[in-house]
């Protein structure tokens, strides 16, 4: 379908208000956005790897598969706001805000004041049709207070990614793995509660860098009241009273990550929107539902909020008629594998390994803390066959590192002497649909007092100053069968 732009009523009342834009960053008086778009329902669009440029097409997730959300912007609508500067009326860049609760944050249950950013999710709409056109910078700012620029203030991160799909709207996962993780603290960086969203919040700024010449920018998500579980009403169906009121039970709380700056008094329950989409999905914890928009092409920079595209039936947003905005946030879903003190602790060594039937050599990292005696380690393993999905293997550690002398076994190389196998009935592991397995210590799959080595007593202690190195010896489904396995890449962890 054809995107049109939407002319409605209230935007011509607004713009004929001189109290609307006398003070554009005054929260209190937000202008309404004039560059939303109705586009193509979102698909998913795969993932890009920050640090090596590649997209993949039907990615899937993270290499993180351990990652939880900390932050979860991610109601559906098919709207955008355009921010391509390459088309008329494009913006500079738009920025969007949140909280990231910290272990003093009444709401959740997160027990740490900072995270490890290893991916996020990023929606947006390209309506160009040149392929691989679309691209984008997208910074995150610790601490910053909602609907203001961040004009001045250092980010915390800046990604970029390019070579992304056009000709319709798309999630895509963002993998920060390999060098681009980063960290940032909860309840404005500080990990303290204060009560005050100039305080406690965070924000992220998009800005489109790709050489599209339509229509482009971020995703607008809807009323989480209408599309996430945690609103929707327990009870089934709710009923009408004799005078054609809803008479609904009470809705249940606020999920975690899903509360808007409103929550929990919107009234837009599915009786009034009966098609939004039943997935436990929400508009990010405290979300104000405005955002800040600086234009430097000529148009009006401040705080902007969206009108009532997604809830039209004269009950939500302005188009009840009484001035309430429509709760809706920019789609961003926001993934940590832990603390900040969980970061890579192993270093990958000098061993050629072969690549295996996907065309590239599997690798291996150690994510956790480099003390022993904190027995807090997670083995990954990446870029495993996934035709077909699924691949079992196990981890090998061993004291010696062999690569200049590798010994050839099956496809590949093994590059660790000293070897001993992690082959408990816990121990073997199946490789994800994206080409990742992964061994922890917290789950009790393996444990740093007894890793495996050759000799008697065939297990022995990290201790500091010792040096392990791990990898992973996996199937590998060719031919002659006897020969189907290989060996990813080859980490050390040299323990504190």
């Amino acid at each position: 379908m054809a995107p049109t732009r939407l002319a409605l009523a209230a935007l011509a009342l607004a713009l004929a208000s001189p109290d609307a834009l006398a003070s554009p960053q005054d929260r209190s008086a937000p202008i309404p956005d004039t560059n939303s778009v109705r586009a193509t329902p979102a698909k998913s669009a795969g993932t890009y790897y920050a640090a090596t440029g590649q997209f993949v097409r039907n990615g899937g997730a993270s290499r993180f598969s351990a990652a939880e959300a900390i932050y979860s912007s991610t109601a559906e609508t098919p709207y955008f706001s355009d921010v391509n500067p390459n088309f008329i009326g494009g913006a500079e860049f738009v920025v969007d805000d949140g909280v990231i609760p910290g272990s003093t944050n009444p709401v959740g249950s997160v027990t740490r004041d900072d995270n490890l950013v290893t991916s996020f999710d990023f929606g947006y709409c390209d309506l160009d049709t040149a392929p691989g056109a679309s691209a984008w910078e997208i910074a995150f700012y610790e601490s910053l207070a909602p609907c203001t620029s961040p004009t001045g203030i250092t980010p915390t991160a800046v990604v970029t990614a390019s070579g992304l799909p056009t000709n319709g709207c798309w999630t895509v996962n963002v993998d920060l793995s390999g060098g681009q993780e980063f960290c940032i603290g909860g309840d404005g960086g500080d990990g303290v509660y204060d009560d005050d969203l100039n305080l406690d919040a965070f924000g992220w700024s998009v800005r489109y860098t790709g050489s599209s010449t339509a229509q482009a920018g971020p995703r607008i998500g809807s009323d989480p009241s209408a599309t996430d579980a945690g609103y929707s009403n327990p009870n089934g169906p709710p009923s009408l009273d004799s005078s054609g009121v809803p008479n609904n039970p009470p809705a249940p709380a606020p999920t975690e990550g899903t509360g808007t700056y409103y929550n929990p008094l919107s009234n837009c329950t599915s009786i009034v929107n009966p098609s939004a989409m039943p997935t436990p999905t929400g508009s990010g914890l405290l979300n104000q539902d405005f955002f800040y928009r600086e234009d430097n092409s000529g148009g009006l920079s401040g705080c902007f909020y969206f009108l009532g595209y997604f809830n039209v039936t004269g009950t939500c947003g302005n188009a009840d008629g009484n001035g309430n905005n429509v709760y809706s946030a920019f789609y961003m879903r926001i993934l940590s594998s832990g603390a900040c003190s969980s970061s890579e602790v192993s270093v990958p060594t000098s061993c050629a390994a072969t690549p295996n039937s996907t065309g590239v050599a599997g690798t291996c990292s150690a994510v956790g803390s480099a003390v022993a005696a904190d027995n807090d380690v997670v083995l990954r393993a990446c870029d495993l066959p996934t035709s077909p999905a699924g691949v079992f293997g196990v981890f090998i550690h061993g004291l010696d590192d062999i690569s200049d002398a590798p010994v050839v076994s099956g496809q590949g190389v093994m590059c660790i002497g000293s070897v001993g196998r992690m082959q408990g009935v816990i121990q073997v592991t199946q490789a994800n649909a994206n080409g990742v397995a992964e061994l922890s210590t917290a789950a009790g799959q393996f444990d740093l007092s007894s890793l495996p080595i050759s000799a008697a007593p065939f297990t022995i202690a990290a201790t500091a100053g010792l040096t392990s190195y791990f990898g992973f010896w996996h199937r590998d489904f060719v031919t002659p069968p006897s020969e189907a396995f290989n060996y990813t890449g080859t980490c050390a962890v040299t323990w504190q």
